[in-house]
Parts: C-alpha cells; sequence; structure tokens
C-alpha cells in the first residue's frame, strides 16, 4: 500500500477511461500534462509508532514512460487540536518520502490532525481525525482445495467482535513473510460496519499461503473519507469504460489545494502475527 507509483498508474488509467467512455462524440483529451503536473499525496497518521509518514511524488505524461516524479524540498507538518506541531522531513535514503521529526511519534485516538505541505509556492491541507478500532480476537489457519473460485492453499480466518453503538470503516492490509501483498486495487481490503454485521466472524482474506509462511494481518479504522477515496479507487480501476458503465471521474480526495490528488488517512491500528503451520 506504501506505494504512490500506484497511484499515479490509478489516475492514468481515469484518462483512458475518459477517453474511451463517449461513443457518440470525439474527445479531443489532452494527454501531456508536464505544463500542469497534479499532487500526489500519500499521507498516513497511525497510533502506532514508526507507522506515520508523507509521500509526495507529481503525474506525469501520459507518454512518459518514466517513474513518476519525486516531490523533494517540501515542508511539511502536522498539528493536532491543541496546538502540538511535528515536523516531517524528508528522507536521506529515499526522495519524496517524508517522516516525523521524533521517530517516536504517533497518533492519539480521539485527537484531529491537520496536515500541511508547502511546495513550489503553493500550500495543501488537510483534516482528519483517529477513530479507535477493535481488537482481533484470533486468527485461524485453514487448508482449503483447489475450486473454481480460488486457489489450493492455507487460508487466514480472523474474528472480532464489531461494536454497534458507533459507524465504523475498516481498512486491513495482509504481510506475507513481513512483505505486503499488494499488487492492484484488487487487493485493497476496506469495508463498513454494514458488511461485516455484528460480529467479524471468521472472515476468509483471500490469499493463499504456503507452509512455514509468517503472516501479518493489520486492521486499521479509518474514516469515511478514505472509505471512499479506497472505493472511488477500485472503482476506477475496473471500470472498463463500456456503453453502460458509469462516467469515471477523479477518486474524491479529502486534500485542499489546486491540481491536487490522494488522501491523508489517520487510524488506530491493531495486529496479529501468526505462522502457517500442519493443520492437526
Amino acid at each position: 500500500m506504501k506505494n504512490i507509483s500506484f497511484l499515479n498508474k490509478a489516475f492514468i488509467l481515469l484518462f483512458l477511461l475518459i477517453a474511451f467512455s463517449s461513443c457518440e462524440q470525439v474527445i479531443d483529451l489532452p494527454l501531456k500534462g508536464a505544463d500542469s503536473p497534479a499532487l500526489i499525496v500519500e499521507a498516513e497518521l497511525i497510533d502506532v509508532k514508526g507507522y506515520s509518514f508523507v509521500r509526495l511524488g507529481e503525474s506525469l505524461d501520459f507518454y512518459d514512460p518514466s517513474e513518476e516524479p519525486k516531490v523533494s524540498n517540501a515542508i511539511v507538518s502536522m498539528t493536532d487540536q491543541d496546538g502540538n506541531k511535528m515536523d516531517f522531513l524528508e528522507s536521506e535514503e529515499e526522495a519524496g518520502y517524508y517522516l516525523p521529526q521524533d521517530p517516536d511519534y504517533k497518533g492519539v485516538v480521539g485527537n484531529t490532525y491537520d496536515l500541511s505541505i508547502e511546495y513550489d509556492g503553493r500550500e495543501f491541507t488537510s483534516q482528519s481525525k483517529i477513530f479507535p478500532t477493535t481488537n482481533i480476537d484470533s486468527v485461524q489457519i485453514r487448508f482449503t482445495p483447489e475450486s473454481r473460485f480460488q486457489d489450493e492453499g492455507y487460508y487466514l480466518y480472523f474474528y472480532a467482535k464489531e461494536p454497534q453503538e458507533t459507524r465504523d470503516y475498516y481498512f486491513w492490509r495482509n504481510y506475507q513473510n513481513d512483505t505486503l501483498i499488494y499488487d492492484n486495487a484488487g487487493d485493497l481490503l476496506y469495508a463498513t460496519d454494514d458488511a461485516v454485521g455484528e460480529n467479524i466472524d471468521g472472515l476468509q482474506l483471500p490469499y493463499a499461503y504456503e507452509l512455514g509462511d509468517t503472516v501479518r494481518l493489520e486492521q486499521y479504522s479509518i474514516t469515511k473519507e478514505a472509505y471512499d477515496f479506497y472505493d472511488d479507487l477500485v472503482d476506477v480501476s475496473f471500470n472498463d469504460g463500456g456503453l453502460f458503465s458509469p462516467p469515471p471521474v477523479n477518486p474524491r480526495t479529502n486534500i485542499i489545494g489546486e491540481n491536487v490528488l490522494g488522501l491523508f488517512m489517520t487510524s488506530s491500528m491493531v495486529s496479529m502475527t501468526t505462522i502457517v503451520e500442519e493443520e492437526e
């Protein structure tokens, strides 16, 4: 998930879908964007040390085969509702990747945070609150034979109680041997509390593992704005531009500024790790 190049590819795909979504009118779509590249923002503030970051890039010309430009020398900070400010400094190892000046910095559940980015004479802002997430009660690994719907392998099932008194939005990340499983938008796992029901009761993740794999599941409590962004991103990525497909639009962003795409995600997070072993 922490790969902003996919965001850039998704927005390029959006331009293609717009170009092919009209069957009655020829549209001369300007595919070259070097004169006005969009700032792409991937920012996360989590209530766990070492998980918060801001990654900045710029959109590419459609015909440019290179990787998206990284945005260096920006002024980045996050400030809570009490005025406590944390500067994010650009990493020496990775251009465009900004980390909190205090490595122990983390978000606090219940707090609201303002993101500020100053770059190229422009200012971009966003505000988001950290909501609590329910604990993962347990996880299980079960072997499943090959079928029409899934490959043979070991699959992860997990259990958690869903708070009924609040409106909740969930996001999950899954790691196999410390490697995040993420190839495209189809690997994004998110849901509302309506989708999971009264309890997360044996929800299966759609990835097959092998014996000996170390599997880690992370559960996040995202905001509605973050849920809408991921939902829009999936819709854009899998829109075929056909006759009955709705016209694609930019994913909704919670970042305010001129010519900007992306998301400021705040969340609490819980995790659980297990090893794939033979079933008894």
